[in-house]
């Protein structure tokens, strides 16, 4: 199996005082215009894909583990995350939104930030050289650990690190091109040797403007056992971010008018209330990604006490928050999903729920509270799935690889909190 590590980079900007470029007019101007690029940046979204791969050492070839799929913006010089279909950005950290595995945060426009902020690092200038068939400019650069707040955190433990690379500019235009930032000088408590982040940059629109973005991004990780963790980011569908749409960005619907005063609000879910679930459409385990949204239809009215709170058929919206292949005991798929809404004829609600039970289904693993294999009459052993603790307001499920789909029709009982 896989190892996992619990790695979470952050890149803040800082003001701390370094040098002054004065002496170097070419780069100065290069820091006045990103300056300028980043200063006119609007807060816009975008969806960001992220391919996260590990392998045991650095003879052995990466495994993909997971796919992230995420919407990531830049609000008031703050990265915010939330799912694809969620009508709001989360409180929570990236981190703690994917759980375990490496994750990186910083790429939007902290790294650039990071850097270009002036009086910050140290640069060198390293000549012409040509990136995608541009001629383009080269400068290494370093920021000291007293000038750093690029942080490495490896729960419980977390610290800042000094850090290195260069970038490249267009000879032409002094558009950033690339970012390299690099860094080898960490803490041993951490359990990393090195961590390497690559950004590449271009033009796109956003709303009325053309701003210099972000479009794909690499970070690696190399453990002090040789292990290395990779992330692979693309970012698309970038759009500029108005806060009355939430994540929403075609034209504002037409609002009806008001409802008359003896419409009342809806109530609450009841709690302590189990719904039955089940999926409206098949899901497809080897091409489906953390994040990905899901959608489930309520089979039993929900009800408190005589009353129909939801009637059957209501529809549950929810996402893909972990969604690993694991290779012991055999070939399986550890999925665990949340759902976050339920809308009806009578209302929208925002609810947590944790699921209780699932099944039977083929390829559904039965899960056990600890492993005590059995037998069949043909004496072909059968193990279940050792369970591990369910977070509150999540549901877990192992999946026999050997039938990669979950089916539409699937259900599912979930304890409303």
């Amino acid at each position: 199996m896989c190892r996992w590590v619990p790695y979470t980079l952050l890149c803040i900007a800082v003001l701390s005082a370094q040098q002054d470029t004065g002496t170097d007019p070419l780069l100065a101007r290069i820091q006045a215009q990103a300056t300028a690029n980043l200063a006119r940046m609007p807060d816009y979204v975008c969806v960001q894909t992220v391919e996260r791969a590990h392998r045991p050492t650095v003879k052995e070839n990466f495994k993909l583990l997971d796919t992230l799929r995420l919407q990531v913006a830049l609000i008031g010089n703050r990265e915010q995350y939330a799912w694809l279909d969620a009508r709001k950005f989360e409180d929570r950290e990236l981190r703690d939104m994917v759980g375990k595995g490496a994750i990186g945060t910083g790429n939007f426009a902290l790294h650039a930030k990071h850097v270009f902020q002036p009086k910050v690092a140290e640069f060198k200038v390293r000549g012409e050289t040509t990136h995608q068939g541009r001629r383009a400019l080269r400068y290494d650069y370093e920021v000291p650990w007293d000038n750093s707040s690029y942080r490495i955190r490896n729960p419980p433990h977390e610290e800042v690190v000094a850090f290195r690379g260069s970038f490249l500019v267009d000879a032409e235009t002094l558009d950033l091109l690339r970012l390299e930032v690099h860094s080898d000088e960490i803490p041993p408590e951490l359990g990393l040797d090195r961590v390497s982040t690559t950004v590449e940059y271009a033009r796109a629109k956003i709303g009325a403007l053309e701003c210099l973005l972000p479009q794909a991004s690499e970070l690696t990780m190399v453990g002090l056992d040789g292990s290395e963790s990779r992330n692979r980011t693309k970012l698309g569908d970038c759009r500029q971010y108005v806060a009355e749409s939430k994540l929403t960005f075609e034209e504002p619907p037409i609002v009806a008018p008001a409802a008359p005063a003896e419409s009342a609000e809806p109530p609450d879910l009841p709690s302590r209330k189990t719904m039955e679930l089940s999926l409206d459409a098949d899901l497809p385990l080897e091409t489906a990604g953390v994040g990905d949204p899901i959608r489930a239809v309520l089979v039993r009215p929900l009800k408190d006490g005589e009353r129909v709170v939801a009637p059957a058929g209501a529809v549950a919206l929810g996402n893909i928050v972990r969604l690993e292949k694991q290779g012991q005991p055999f070939d399986h798929y550890e999925i665990a999903f949340e759902f976050h809404t339920l809308e009806s004829s009578q209302g929208r609600y925002e609810f947590s729920a944790t699921m209780t039970d699932a099944g039977p289904a083929t390829g559904l693993i039965r899960q056990a509270k600890r492993l005590n294999p059995t037998f069949t009459r043909q004496r072909k052993a059968k193990m279940d799935i050792l369970v591990r603790e369910v977070p509150r307001g999540q549901g877990v499920l192992h999946w026999d690889a050997k039938h990669g789909r979950s089916r539409k029709g699937f259900r599912m009982r979930w304890l409303v909190e």
